[in-house]
């Protein structure tokens, strides 16, 4: 209260903070407000009825029909330059020489016979011809040669020779020359070796009948020899390049597949009408629309996105400047702003996917970001970010007014919805409210439009499903926000408000005596909260925690001490018992930490006895030590002080319910001086030096509390005893 009272103005030590973080929400919105612009796309659809007209700002050319023409001569090129593909059979080549090396040896053994006469040896020769497919001329020239086995080295090598040249059919080599191919790829039947080969490399069996005799004359010096030589290397070479016409025409295939549509240019001029008002909405103008937006030059894009910061940067010196003069406690620190931002981009990213998808724009839940805020931070910020937010989901959807007013009338009804919000359930209902809210607002707006009643009734049941949607929404992610930014909702307040808590059964049966007088202070704690406009549901559910750690040694604690004779507290010293009595309230933090209860509440269990005296035992410590002196720090609680209001009025709860106790007649005159006493006592202390209490709320508390207790300690009537039955 003396900080309030002497409160001196202080320069907000985090602006850097602050600076930056508005900074990077600055540059977050503007860069989703740019992504993807689409500013027709939320307008315009496929078969809708055109409400306003569109000119070409500027000359632009847009994609039309596929020219099938030039796809096709395009698809000729393209498989013109594909390769002729032949296969390169090796086992030709061997099957040929094999050839060339049977008959050779036939032929030796035939001469070779002993005692074979001429007549013989050539008529055995002749039997060989038709084995071979061979003449019996060449067969006769053959076995009248003087060495076979140089014969047969001569014609291998030159059927080696021109057969790895590659031998090629007189058709296919024809084909070739007609289309002018002067390469073909030719692939290795065995290893699969591919290599490119010119076709004049190439040999026909015809062009062989030249081209081995003029090699025969470089190898072979008799002329009768090499004669035979030609006649029998063109006799049984074969080919062995064979054309692969399947594959050929599968690579065709694919080189037409890989041809880039070719479509037809549209020019738009400048000025020119790309949708009249009450045209109905064709493929042709989507595509118009579409030109508009690619097509816009560079200059007009910065001159956008320049426009877009400066409107954001003006919402953001607005919300600055709101925080600064109404919510300076907000403006303090970082984790409110943090979420702020945090949420707000979220929605904006969520309209800019709704907005360029198909589904309508009327889904856009901004009804979400405020009762987030809401509930997260407080109502008056919400409806002050509601009404930015509507105006920038306005410019996300193609800058509809119909859109940023219904986000306004849903979001704000979303707020208001939301107050004193405690059950997930009430979240459901707010979401009804939001979403008759939009229903309401798009019927009217149908009407001022026109638009025919299917439509109409169609947007209103997106607006409505908009509603539930984001109560589905925000009862989702609203655990995910108190657990990330460690935020108390009542929501989460609530649950913890269960009286079937594992410690405080535990209290139930160690300490009954301090849970007993947990629920009256939680009484007391909440009605002086809504006196003074704190959050009573936090000081209810803090007071049921504050003194768990007494459970520990709970026979230390006189509410749980059968009778004052059997106190515990009678063999130990002053100093020890203190420190057993004020050791509670760290106890009770790492209680509170071991069942991971809200930190709001341990920051209560903290505060609740702030730094005072432990007064008893500092007396019977002064009446002990007459001659000494006693070191009264030794005697109080460490602290802290109580920091917020309901810490505050968990404290005066704790120490009038105590005091209560020791009442002989509570009367109405005596409860309320005892009260006055109490909260008087504890101003006088310091205790309520650092938090926001002001004196008429001190005044209000100890009326409530007054009221209270003597209700408790009202007195009955006395009944006469009924008479006993003979």
């Amino acid at each position: 209260m003396r900080k309030l009272l002497n409160k001196k103005p202080n320069k907000n030590p985090n602006i850097l903070s602050h600076f930056i973080i508005a900074t990077l929400t600055c540059l977050s919105i503007v860069t989703i407000i740019q992504w993807d612009r689409g500013l027709f796309k939320a307008e315009f659809h496929e078969g809708d009825i055109a409400l306003r007209d569109i000119y070409a700002p500027y000359d632009f050319n847009i994609r039309g029909e596929l020219n099938s023409v030039a796809m096709d001569m395009a698809k000729k090129k393209a498989q013109e330059t594909v390769l002729p593909i032949y296969t390169y059979d090796e086992e030709i080549q061997a099957s040929v020489i094999t050839k060339a090396n049977s008959v050779t040896g036939s032929l030796k053994s035939l001469k070779d016979t002993p005692d074979i006469s001429e007549d013989d040896l050539l008529s055995k020769t002749k039997e060989l011809a038709p084995l071979y497919n061979l003449s019996e001329a060449l067969l006769s020239s053959i076995i009248k040669l003087k060495d076979l086995d140089r014969f047969f080295n001569y014609s291998k090598e030159t059927i080696e020779h021109f057969m790895q040249q590659g031998v090629i059919s007189t058709v296919y080599y024809s084909a070739l020359k007609d289309r002018g191919a002067g390469t073909i790829r030719v692939i290795e039947k065995a290893s699969g070796n591919e290599k490119v080969r010119f076709s004049e490399d190439l040999f026909t069996l015809e062009d062989l009948k030249e081209k081995v005799k003029a090699l025969s004359y470089s190898v072979v010096k008799d002329k009768k020899e090499r004669d035979v030589v030609t006649d029998f290397v063109n006799s049984i070479l074969n080919v062995n390049l064979i054309y692969d016409k399947e594959a050929t025409e599968s690579e065709k295939r694919l080189k037409a597949e890989d041809v880039q549509p070719i479509y037809n240019i549209i020019e738009v001029q400048k000025n020119e009408s790309i949708l009249s008002k009450g045209e109905r909405i064709g493929k042709d103008h989507i595509e118009k629309l579409k030109g508009i937006e690619q097509s816009e030059p560079s200059v007009m894009k910065a001159g956008g996105v320049f426009a877009v910061l400066i409107l954001v940067g003006l919402f953001m010196l607005l919300t600055v400047l709101y925080l600064k003069f109404y919510e300076p406690s907000l403006a303090a620190g970082n984790k409110e702003l943090v979420i702020l931002s945090f949420i707000t981009i979220l929605i904006l990213i969520a309209a800019k996917v709704i907005v360029i998808s198909p589904w309508p724009s009327n889904l856009v839940p901004v009804a979400v970001g405020s009762m987030l805020i809401a509930i997260l931070i407080n109502s008056r910020l919400a409806i002050i970010t509601t009404c930015f937010l509507s105006i920038l989901i306005g410019m996300i959807s193609g800058n509809r007014l119909d859109i940023a007013g219904m986000s306004l009338v849903g979001g704000i009804i979303g707020v208001f919805a939301m107050k004193g919000v405690r059950r997930r359930s009430q979240v459901i209902t707010a979401g009804l409210c939001v979403g008759f809210a939009n229903m309401s607002y798009l019927v009217g707006m149908g009407l001022i439009r026109a638009l025919d009643f299917n439509t109409a009734i169609t947007e209103s049941f997106f607006g409505f499903i908009n509603g539930l949607i984001s109560a589905v929404i925000v009862t989702g992610v609203l655990p995910i926000f108190e657990n990330m930014f460690k935020v108390t909702t009542d929501i989460s307040l609530l649950e913890l408000a269960d009286l079937n808590h594992p410690i405080l059964k535990e209290m139930v049966i160690k300490a009954p005596g301090t849970y007993h007088h947990s629920l009256v202070v939680g009484n007391l704690a909440e009605a002086a909260c809504e006196a003074i406009k704190a959050n009573p549901l936090l000081a209810r559910v803090s007071s049921y925690f504050h003194d768990i750690g007494k459970i520990e040694k709970a026979s230390y604690f006189s509410e749980n001490q059968l009778s004052p004779a059997d106190s515990a507290h009678d063999k130990l010293s002053p100093t020890m018992s203190s420190l057993i009595i004020t050791s509670h309230v760290k106890n009770g933090v790492e209680l509170a930490k071991k069942y991971k209860l809200n930190r709001n509440i341990m920051d209560i269990i903290n505060q609740h006895h702030g730094t005072g005296l432990v007064f008893y035992f500092f007396k019977r410590a002064l009446e002990k030590v007459k001659d000494e002196e006693v070191g009264e720090q030794s005697f109080r609680y460490p602290g802290p002080k109580p920091q917020t209001k309901e810490a505050a009025c968990v404290l005066l709860a704790d120490s009038v319910e105590a005091a209560s106790r020791t009442l002989d007649d509570p009367t109405s005159s005596r409860i309320k001086g005892l009260v006055r006493k109490v909260i008087n006592n504890k101003f006088i202390d310091g205790q309520l030096d650092e938090c926001e209490l002001t004196l008429r709320d001190l005044e209000r508390i100890s009326e409530v509390f007054t009221h209270i207790l003597t209700g408790i300690f009202h007195t009955r009537v006395e009944y006469p005893e009924e008479p006993e039955t003979k």
